[in-house]
């Protein structure tokens, strides 16, 4: 997938340990597989039953390493929750200061008022996730807040009410302890009507209903549980929809699961992918290609961020139509760089045929001159004497210093041919690929679009190339995980029916 951003929250600290978390459990999947490659002793082969001895020793010694992952992810995260700064993280507020809703909900609150203020919230943060099966109520609070910031119960007060009411406390499946709030005398409950019986429907339903509210769900399907729903036959199970729980940093699902003691386990990262052969994918083909993958998401990126090219013909530009466009300018560059590559082959060659033209010049060139030298040489033997030997003389001895340079410089072409020679082979031995990519690469990348396109929940031309990555920087953070447990659509209508008396109509 897309290489995604952290949370932007203010807890640095927290992160970096989640990041610590990950890498370590990486590097025990890749020791776990670097040590469950077969070894000989003494160049020996072992016998085929220490090979499975050791076989099955390795594997569960893997099943406990996974174990050990799991326990030690949870109990991370339980010591992340029990501190004030890791109550704010998973409650996605800054540690330190009030976030913009509740600067605007508490404005009478400046200076060290503030500070106050924020103390308490991380307090009542941490103990609504010590007990999150039971209501935190304002009462609770006010009892169990800490010096010196007790001193202002009113102040605890309006915090609780306010966190609440956000649904920041007090939210799933929890017992209440308090009975619902009734309306004054001569009003009525206020009535809602909730569209839809998914995952959010009912959670919104259940706030309302502990808000006081009357509450009726509208949904079209024969079922509940919206994107959740899971298959039965016989003793096959199977989910069909939501089933990852995406990190359990800043994670509302993190409390449903301890509510409903949801096992959860982590998801290895390694994920092969098969063709249609049937055969892997070769390691070094699928890293290619997902490199490649990345480098086109930040080729749009930089398209929509940077060139600011997100309209073409008043339209907006989808994520989908930017990637082909960028493939076919990729395409585009491969058969640039071949004419390229064809230009400097036919370069080099022509460069070679006016050396062999100029050689050829040279020889033809030397033999007259050799033929001019002999028969001079031949009028020497004669014993010409006086002016005519001197001229004779001076004649021959320009021929050899013609002739030297000529060769001299027939040498020197010979030497350069021999260079152009070697970086013709070169050339033709590596000639830029024709394609830029294969009809298997291809079909590799299509599977990281498919994926992407699973992630979003929609086809790619149905995202924006601007805004189709605008929830990366409030991701949950941790390993994305499943549960052994989850949600079934027949629990969540006897819950909500019969235990909130909702009226679900399909």
């Amino acid at each position: 997938m897309s290489r995604r951003k952290r949370a932007k929250v203010e807890t640095r600290e927290l992160e970096e340990k989640l990041k610590q978390d990950d890498s370590e459990s990486d590097q025990s999947e890749k020791s776990k597989i670097t040590s469950s490659s077969p070894t000989s002793v003494g160049g020996r082969r072992e016998s085929s039953s220490s090979r499975t001895a050791d076989a099955k020793d390795k594997k569960e010694e893997s099943k406990t390493e996974d174990t050990k992952n799991d326990d030690i992810e949870e109990i991370n995260y339980k010591e992340m929750l029990n501190s004030l700064e890791g109550a704010a993280f998973q409650s996605r507020l800054p540690f330190d200061k009030m976030s913009s809703l509740e600067a605007e909900c508490f404005s009478d609150l400046v200076g060290p008022s503030s500070h106050t203020f924020v103390q308490i919230r991380n307090r009542i943060l941490k103990l609504w996730f010590e007990d999150p099966k039971k209501q935190l109520t304002q009462e609770l609070a006010v009892q169990k807040m800490e010096a010196p910031y007790n001193g202002d119960p009113a102040l605890v007060m309006r915090t609780h009410a306010f966190l609440e009411r956000h649904g920041f406390i007090n939210y799933g499946i929890y017992e209440r302890t308090t009975p619902i709030p009734t309306p004054p005398k001569g009003k009525q409950r206020p009535k809602v009507i909730i569209i839809g019986a998914g995952v959010s429907g009912l959670a919104a339903a259940r706030q309302l209903l502990s808000f006081g509210c009357e509450v009726v769900i509208l949904e079209g399907r024969d079922r509940v549980g919206g994107r959740i729903v899971t298959y039965r036959k016989g003793p096959y199970v199977a989910d069909l929809g939501a089933m990852v729980v995406t990190g359990l940093g800043g994670n509302p699902v993190t409390t449903l699961s301890v509510q409903m003691n949801m096992e959860l386990h982590k998801i290895k990262q390694k994920c092969p992918l098969y063709e249609a052969t049937g055969n892997q994918v070769p390691k070094h083909k699928d890293e290619m290609v997902e490199r490649e993958f990345n480098r086109l998401l930040d080729a749009t990126s930089y398209l929509s961020h940077q060139v600011d090219f997100n309209y073409y013909n008043d339209t907006p530009v989808s994520l989908g139509q930017a990637l082909e466009w960028v493939i076919k300018l990729q395409q585009k560059n491969v058969k640039h760089k071949q004419i390229q590559h064809h230009k400097a082959l036919i370069t080099l060659q022509e460069r070679l045929k006016t050396n062999i033209n100029k050689m050829s010049d040279l020889k033809e060139l030397l033999n007259s001159m050799k033929t001019e030298k002999d028969a001079l040489l031949v009028e020497r033997d004669k014993g010409v004497t006086g002016d005519a030997s001197i001229l004779q003389e001076f004649n021959l001895r320009r021929l050899n210093r013609e002739m030297n340079l000529l060769c001299n410089e027939y040498d020197a072409l010979v030497s350069t041919n021999s260079t152009v020679e070697e970086k013709i082979a070169q050339l033709e031995t590596n000639p830029p690929s024709s394609v830029y990519l294969s009809v298997r690469d291809r079909q590799i990348l299509d599977w990281h679009f498919a994926n992407l396109e699973f992630a979003n929940a929609t086809p790619l031309g149905n995202l924006s190339l601007k805004h189709w990555d605008q929830d990366d920087d409030f991701e949950f953070t941790g390993n994305h995980l499943t549960g052994k447990n989850q949600i079934k659509s027949n629990n969540s209508r006897y819950f909500i029916q019969n235990q909130l008396s909702v009226k679900i109509y399909n």
